[in-house]
């Protein structure tokens, strides 16, 4: 799981610069108006980054009452929870190739590599897993 965890927040960097070289390269005017472009992607990315917390809340708490589950269930709801995270920096690709400024991707890069590093995989709750053979 630190491998696929570790994929992620490595693309959260990558697209950064991705940015900077698609960005750099373009000579043209922002696509739309660059505050509503800016508004909805970061509507968007909040969303995205609660309903992470919400998911990690909800299937990976743990204190949760429920019988221990499985590790595929784990990675499952791990997976889920990281790409939560990581298409907030997504949205900040897209806000910043539509507004042709790099720097409108600091926020949401930042935002996601904070979600990722939250949601951890030593953070998980490891302590919820049922015993081998069960």
């Amino acid at each position: 799981m630190n491998l696929i965890w570790g994929a992620m927040l490595s693309a959260v960097v990558l697209y950064g610069v991705v940015c900077a070289v698609a960005v750099g390269n373009t000579d043209g005017d922002a696509v739309g108006d660059p505050v509503s472009v800016r508004y909805g992607f970061s509507v968007v990315a909040i969303v995205l980054g609660g309903l992470s917390v919400w998911w990690r809340r909800r299937f990976l708490a743990a204190d949760f009452a429920p019988a221990p589950f499985d590790f595929a269930r784990m990675q499952a709801h791990g997976v889920a929870v990281w790409a939560l995270s990581e298409a907030v920096g997504l949205c900040g690709v897209l806000t910043a190739l539509l507004v042709r400024e790099v720097r409108e991707y600091i926020p949401f890069g930042a935002a996601a590599m904070g979600l990722l590093l939250l949601h951890r995989p030593s953070n998980l709750p490891w302590t919820r897993l049922a015993p081998p053979g069960s």
